[in-house]
């Protein structure tokens, strides 16, 4: 019975997809650290990835790779506390109510409007800041068609691929990056 909910859970087919996205997205930053030559397991490790990319595609502002984490640490907090607050209030509502026969809710609309607003602002920037800056990969990789840079602000996941297969066939030398 547990086994049917807990698979029932986390094989849900947006589960299943997001988790194809993440490891199709490790492999393209696998192989593009390579073409930068770099080691291609640091682009699997927490925050050092993060600033090696900044580091290979922003130079002089790799610093900006501080305010992606900024911007992801404050929408992981909005979001938690969004989650928290509304369904602590909805679970004392309703005991509230089960104890007294009246509605007395207790929500602050304030507080829930200025978290929903830091989580849009902060996911959109977010948003931005990595598609800019996937584009910027092809910059860094001497890819300057147009086109995949267009295809990798939209689908990174599939252009980024794209990107390393069009670097690897442009070098001088073609020796094996494995």
């Amino acid at each position: 019975m547990l086994i049917d909910i807990l698979i029932k859970y986390y094989l849900s087919p947006e589960n299943v997809w997001g988790l194809i996205w993440s490891i199709i997205t490790a492999v393209c930053m696998c192989l593009i650290f390579q073409a930068w030559g770099e080691k291609w397991w640091k682009s699997l490790v927490p925050f050092y990835g993060t600033y090696i990319i900044y580091k290979n595609t922003w130079k002089q502002l790799k610093w900006l790779f501080l305010v992606d984490i900024f911007l992801n640490i404050l929408s992981a907090r909005s979001c938690s506390y969004i989650k928290k607050y509304l369904l602590r209030n909805a679970v004392d509502t309703i005991i509230a109510y089960i104890e007294t026969n009246n509605w007395d809710i207790d929500i602050s609309v304030e507080k829930i409007l200025i978290c929903l607003l830091l989580l849009v602002i902060s996911s959109i920037a977010v948003f931005l800041l990595r598609r800019v800056t996937y584009m910027k990969i092809c910059e860094s990789l001497s890819i300057h068609n147009i086109f995949l840079k267009i295809g990798t602000f939209l689908f990174p996941q599939l252009f980024l691929i794209v990107d390393y297969i069009v670097f690897y066939k442009k070098r001088p030398g073609k020796q094996n990056l494995w």
